[in-house]
């Protein structure tokens, strides 16, 4: 019997350190490590769109060291 391979798309769970802090009106988060700045109506507005843009972030690095072939 020949091998089947099967392709899965896992999501690790990846910690990172973020601010979070309520002002004028709207909640606004940091990593600045990473540059990334977001804006929320409410904190789980913010909260969303953090970790959105976390995973836009990694996928561009992974992307950038897959095709140059050098690890981050």
């Amino acid at each position: 019997m020949a091998p089947h391979a099967v392709a899965l798309r896992i999501t690790p769970s990846v910690s990172v350190e973020c601010q979070f802090w309520f002002q004028d009106g709207v909640w606004n988060g940091t990593v600045e490590a990473f540059s990334i700045t977001v804006r929320g109506c409410s904190f789980e507005q913010a909260k969303s769109e953090m970790a959105s843009a976390l995973g836009k972030h990694i996928e561009t690095m992974l992307r950038g060291t897959a095709a140059t072939g050098h690890a981050a």
